[in-house]
This record gives structure tokens, C-alpha cells and sequence, in this order.
């Protein structure tokens, strides 16, 4: 019904902190995937049609920066990379806990741990902070990136 969703024991600035943290990691999600459609025009399409999982993007965005010629720019996107994919077991910890109540009485969510807004602002800063190194290659490195293998690849 209508406003339903205002009997749940919902602290607003908790959820600001979880909405935040899942934001933050969608966008770097994305810049991931923008990152492998330069490197392998078609990827896009393929994420989608697959429905590929963050991990199964960032094993995939690992695999084809091993495949690129050899530069400090392709050095540091594998280590972006790599980045990524480290943070995919925390944004899975996340959207994949169990409410709760936590050690201080409030409604909480958990998987290992029982999630503080603290632990959320902690992992919307690393989503962020790997964001912005993506996008940064993505709007620069790659952005004059010459596919070597892609059907859409005229060179």
C-alpha cells in the first residue's frame, strides 16, 4: 500500500549512508564498464546481453588491459583494475546483507559485520576514490586508445 514503506524502522541519515555507498559504486561500476567498451569496442553490448555481474566486469576489464600493448598508462589501468575487482566483495558484502538489529538497538543491515554509516561513508569514499582514477584514463589514456582487436577497428 501507499506509504508502506514508512512503518519500516528506517534511520534516515543510515539509509542516506547505504544509498550513498551504492551509488558511489554503481558509478564506478559503469566507469569500469566504459573503460573496457574503449579497450574492446562490443563490450558494452555484451554486459549487457549477459548481464554481468561487478565481478564478472572486473574480471573482464582485467583480462583485456593483460591484452593491450605495453605503456605506464596500460600499467596503471591494470592496477585500476585490479582495484576494482578488490572492491567488489565489499560492495557484495553490502547489497547482500541481512537486516538486523544492532549492538545499539537500531535496525541495521549485516553480513560479517554489522554495517555503521562510518563503514558505509568509509566504502563510498574507496568506490569513489577508484571512480576517479578510472574516469580520469577513460577521458584520457583511453580516449585516444586505438583498439588493436575489434570488428570495429579500422586501423
Amino acid at each position: 500500500m501507499k506509504d508502506d514503506r514508512l512503518r519500516q524502522p528506517i534511520d534516515s541519515h543510515y539509509m542516506h549512508a547505504l544509498g550513498t555507498a551504492t551509488f558511489c559504486f554503481a558509478i564506478c561500476e559503469w566507469n569500469a564498464v566504459y573503460c573496457a567498451e574503449r579497450i574492446r569496442p562490443g563490450s558494452l553490448g555484451t554486459f549487457i546481453k549477459d548481464e554481468f555481474t561487478a565481478g564478472k566486469i572486473a574480471q573482464k576489464l582485467i583480462n583485456l588491459t593483460r591484452n593491450m600493448p605495453k605503456t605506464a598508462e596500460r600499467n596503471e589501468l591494470i592496477a585500476v583494475a585490479q582495484a576494482f575487482a578488490a572492491l567488489v566483495p565489499l560492495r557484495n558484502s553490502i547489497l547482500h546483507a541481512k537486516p538486523c538489529t544492532g549492538p545499539n538497538g537500531k535496525a541495521r543491515i549485516s553480513n560479517t559485520k554489522v554495517f555503521e554509516i562510518a563503514d558505509f561513508q568509509d566504502a563510498a569514499d574507496a568506490f569513489s576514490a577508484c571512480s576517479i582514477q578510472l574516469n580520469c584514463l577513460l577521458h584520457g589514456f583511453l580516449s585516444t586508445y586505438k583498439p588493436r582487436y575489434s570488428p570495429h577497428y579500422k586501423g
